[in-house]
């Protein structure tokens, strides 16, 4: 004799997939908000890399070649050159563009406070030395402040 009856099927009811949509949903707009702050973070540590990248590269040319290297601070970016004395213009050998809506001022010993500075040079000489500056980079409202070590072109004071 055959049991007939109703069937049930594998399945989830209407109310189970609304619960379940909507634990998703809560949980995308909590982690949208961080992840979108770590993508603009982001977006202001590159050319802090950067510029710390000219830099170990600006010295270490500087000692290898036994020639002064600079690193042009524009508004627009950084440009890695060697310093050619008499010459008003080098040329380039490696140049970094700012990320839009990125700005930067620096502050060099003497100074009492920061500068935005359209054409600053940082000079590396022979000897490895360069000149101890502090830069601040700024997006918005959000800012990272550091130091490049004259030594040994690490960042420090971040």
């Amino acid at each position: 004799m055959a049991i007939r009856g109703r069937r049930r099927t594998a399945g989830f009811t209407m109310v189970e997939v609304c619960v379940v949509l909507f634990i998703m949903a809560v949980i995308f707009i909590v982690a949208a908000v961080p992840a979108s702050h770590m993508m603009e973070e982001e977006k202001l540590r590159r050319p802090i890399r950067e510029l710390q990248s000219f830099a170990k590269t600006a010295r270490r040319d500087a000692m290898l070649q036994d020639k002064t290297y600079e690193v042009l601070l524009l508004n627009t970016g950084f440009v890695l050159r060697t310093a050619t004395p008499g010459k008003i213009q080098a040329a380039k050998s490696a140049s970094y563009d700012l990320p839009a809506g990125v700005t930067y001022a620096i502050k060099r010993v003497g100074d009492k406070d920061f500068k935005k500075q359209t054409d600053a040079r940082w000079v590396f000489s022979p000897n490895g030395l360069c000149e101890p500056v502090t830069f601040i980079f700024h997006q918005k409202k959000d800012w990272i402040r550091f130091g490049i070590d004259p030594l040994t072109a690490a960042i420090r004071n971040q």
